[in-house]
């Protein structure tokens, strides 16, 4: 359910850009979900189209793209990609991850039209 808060906090930020940019609509929305992270694309567009509706976002296309799961293993001194939470480092077999990106979801870029 923290999608929605998510999808939110998402939303907001995009009606904030747009505002900034004298946008009359917003045309696309791409946002980005970490590998690490458990929101899914299908929840997001599911919670920003019950935003939308009335507001100058109404009828965005919503694109996603994906960030790699990142971590420094704390055993070997590598920096590695993951691809869930409960990884061991691929290089050296140890549980020493701190992880370092991935985890996040965020706003990536906004296509506006303006007058």
């Amino acid at each position: 359910m923290h999608e929605s808060g998510l999808t939110e906090d998402l939303f907001a930020h995009t009606m904030q850009h747009a505002r900034e940019a004298n946008a009359r609509r917003v045309a696309r929305v791409r946002v980005v979900i970490g590998a690490l992270s458990d929101a899914t694309p299908d929840s997001i567009r599911f919670y920003f189209d019950t935003l939308a509706p009335g507001t100058i976002a109404e009828g965005a296309e919503l694109e996603f793209d994906t960030a790699p799961g990142q971590a420094h293993c704390n055993a070997c001194g590598r920096d590695v990609i993951i691809d869930e939470l409960a990884a061991v480092c691929p290089v050296c077999g140890e549980f020493a991850l701190t992880i370092t990106g991935g985890h996040s979801v965020y706003l990536d870029s906004l296509d506006v039209e303006t007058s």
